[in-house]
């Protein structure tokens, strides 16, 4: 009963509202562990049993409302309860946990579990307008000026895009009569004229590109991750999760058009332009969480390269590479949220002494680091060995490397919070926030290194892929990282922190009709590629 997993958070969170005047966190707490649990049994049912799927009606199977729960979706859903576990657990003695934000966090779990289990196209698109409305909310949820700025901007900007998705769901329901994806990659390769299939395609390619920030579709992230007054759980749920609906949707859309349209070549190369443009306006950040976020665009470039490559290594290291940056994304927006709360800022040059005045932060902040940058032994290394190892490209072998020292390098920078000391006198120091969150991020940065030590087993266990690390290729990625950190920091030192380039690439964004006119500047030239390449 697949359908549990949507409206079991979703009845909860009308209890909550209807006994708000109560307490109800632990109440919330006990649902988010149920729900964990189920996940995990639908988990370990997918892998004696291969693909669940549950029939919403009687209707023959192709027409009726359909949810899915194989090897790929089983893993994000889990996924999905484990980091709203991990999110409840942290706030839980915050101020902005009240029964409000249960609701909100609770109905966002639902929606979000509903884009990994449905098939139905229209399914997809209903849950996509109603979770831009939930995270525009908690966006804005301290109703704090720049905060209700940039949720208005994430709403409109996706509510706009979303658009797209509908008219490609309507061409295709016009030309197939379907809406279950699974019946619909079936009816495909019957069409008469593929070449009618291009516009749809071209539709839906908008929506999600824009849901993932890939180059130019990128600007509204910053605005939604980074905003100021946001709770650090918002931007950590937004930033680990969240935009993987995007990547997953990319993966089962492609999958239905894979018949008659493959486009592998024109998204391997806007995942190189994202990961590179991220990583540069990364380096030009000074705040914590623009550097974080201007980050997660890069990370999901690399994702994209891993799932457009080719061979199977590549798109397993991508899927592996999507649940480490769950992990080490989640845990550095969570340890960001903490720094700022203890010095007040979240300027990287008015923060030093993490390491001294916030050891269990400072620890899991060294954890992320070394994990998305790929250092051995980490989980971001496993995963980076693979998607590599899926291409002997040259060219691709440089773009990975360069790609690599751009994420090294701004975390170089961001890694000077962690040294030095902390020279504001003692009356200006608040109280630091409770001991449960930071013992929280702490043991988030341990699974960070856990599920790099045993990266193989943790691929296997996940996606039943028997990913081989060979140890000569290792130990050469190993000495590759150690040279790629020594050059690094002679990039941040010598070029990063002298030039004022980086600083004026920084302010860089598109405005609200900016972002629009890219939108639909993008879909052209998708729609152009088709006609012109296919």
């Amino acid at each position: 009963m697949l359908y549990l997993l949507i409206v079991g958070p979703i009845l909860a969170g009308v209890l909550t509202i209807l006994f708000s005047n109560k307490d109800t966190r632990l109440f919330i707490i006990f649902v988010q562990i149920v729900q964990l649990l189920y996940a995990l049994h639908i988990f370990i049912d997918v892998r004696l049993t291969n693909t669940i799927f549950n029939f919403m009606s009687g209707a023959p199977e192709g027409l009726s409302i359909t949810l899915m729960a194989d090897t790929i979706s089983s893993v994000f859903i889990l996924l999905t309860a484990i980091i709203f576990l991990m999110m409840l657990i942290f706030a839980f003695h915050k101020d902005y946990f009240t029964t409000q934000f249960g609701f909100l966090l609770l109905v966002l779990e639902a929606l979000i579990t509903g884009l990994f289990l449905s098939t139905d196209l229209f399914n997809l698109y209903v849950l996509l307008e109603v979770a831009t409305v939930v995270v525009s909310i908690l966006i804005m949820i301290n109703k704090e000026k720049q905060a209700i700025y940039d949720g208005m901007i994430y709403f409109f900007v996706n509510v706009i895009g979303t658009a797209f998705l509908l008219f490609g769901i309507g061409m295709i329901y016009r030309t197939t009569g379907l809406l279950e994806m699974n019946a619909i990659a079936e009816a495909l390769p019957l069409v008469e004229d593929p070449r009618s299939l291009y516009l749809p395609f071209a539709f839906m390619m908008t929506t999600l590109s824009l849901k993932t920030a890939v180059v130019p579709l990128f600007s509204w992230l910053p605005k939604a991750h980074g905003t100021p007054s946001a709770p650090p759980v918002v931007s950590a749920l937004l930033s680990g999760l969240y935009i993987k609906t995007g990547v997953y949707m990319f993966i089962r859309f492609t999958a239905m058009f894979e018949a008659v349209i493959n486009v592998q070549e024109l998204f391997l190369v806007i995942g190189f332009m994202t990961s590179i443009f991220g990583f540069i306006m990364a380096l030009g950040q000074n705040d914590i969480k623009m550097i974080l976020a201007y980050s997660t665009v890069s990370q999901i470039g690399l994702i994209m390269i891993g799932l457009t490559m080719g061979p199977e290594v590549a798109f397993w290291g991508a899927m592996f590479h999507i649940v480490s940056h769950a992990l080490f994304k989640s845990t550095l927006f969570l340890a960001a949220g903490q720094i700022y709360h203890y010095y007040g800022t979240r300027d990287i040059r008015e923060i030093r002494g993490v390491m001294r005045t916030m050891p269990l932060i400072g620890l899991a902040v060294l954890f992320g680091i070394l994990g998305v940058t790929g250092a051995p032994l980490f989980n971001g290394s496993v995963s980076k060995y693979l998607i590599a190892y899926g291409s002997d490209a040259a060219l691709v072998q440089f773009g990975l490397n360069v790609i690599n020292l751009g994420t090294i390098t701004y975390f170089l920078k961001f890694s000077t919070i962690l040294f030095g000391k902390d020279e504001r006198p003692e009356e200006e120091k608040p109280e630091k926030e409770d001991r449960l969150s930071e013992i929280l991020v702490f043991v988030m940065g341990t699974l960070i290194f856990i599920s790099g030590i045993f990266g193989p087993i943790s691929i296997d266990i996940l996606f039943g892929y028997e990913a081989t690390v060979f140890t000569a290729g290792y130990f050469q990625k190993g000495l590759i990282y150690m040279l790629m950190l020594i050059a690094g920091t002679g990039i941040y030192n010598g070029i990063v922190k002298k030039s004022g380039i980086l600083d004026d690439i920084s302010h860089i964004e598109l405005t609200f009709n900016g972002i629009i006119t890219s939108m639909t500047g993008f879909f052209l030239f998708v729609a152009s590629y088709l006609y012109i390449m296919l």
